[in-house]
């Protein structure tokens, strides 16, 4: 377990199955994802979980000291060779939105990709229409990259899909003016 100030990050255990089904069966969480009307069938979920458990750097957020699980994240496409990876940050719990806990869970997976796994590059991507994400993308220091114009369809509208990313030194610089998240700083 990686603790933070406020959530910790946990393995995948396949208890959380049924939460994750609740998430990626719920429109107004799944929009956000471009899935807007998921039809996630448990054998579905758990073949999906099969495969991540295997993998490395799929995680649960969780409160603390609670461990109420609220949410997933994970890289995707890491690459070592290059140096790179995707981060995917979903808090499934619409009652832990605009609480800070995916600034949180962004941070700790910087923390994670830069420090611990050496990365060069951290991508992501999000539906332009997601004004929280972007926020919480902007406070983390990422960068705006481009657009791929009306690339997600969701709730009936057409929405360009943005990416974003923030490199290495990008990444120390920022961290050199930001007190350690154990020490108490949000972000």
């Amino acid at each position: 377990m990686i603790s933070g100030k406020r959530i910790a990050l946990r393995p995948w255990q396949r208890d959380d199955i049924d939460a994750f089904m609740r998430w990626f069966n719920d429109p107004e969480v799944t929009q956000y994802l471009a899935i807007p009307y998921p039809c996630v069938t448990r054998e579905a979920e758990e073949a999906f979980y099969e495969k991540a458990a295997k993998e490395p750097h799929h995680y649960c957020i969780v409160t603390q000291p609670q461990g109420r699980l609220i949410g997933n994240c994970a890289f995707h496409d890491l690459d070592l060779t290059h140096r790179s990876a995707e981060v995917g940050i979903v808090i499934g719990e619409k009652d832990a939105w605009n609480q800070g806990y995916g600034r949180e869970a962004l941070a700790m997976m910087l923390e994670i990709g830069f420090q611990g796994l050496g990365l060069h590059r951290i991508q992501l991507q999000y539906g332009a229409f997601n004004q929280r994400g972007e926020a919480c993308y902007r406070a983390a220091g990422f960068r705006e990259e481009g657009r791929r114009r009306d690339a997600w369809f969701v709730s009936g509208a057409y929405h360009d899909l943005v990416l974003m990313s923030m490199l290495d030194d990008e990444y120390r610089s920022s961290a050199r003016r930001k007190p350690p998240l154990d020490d108490g700083a949000q972000i």
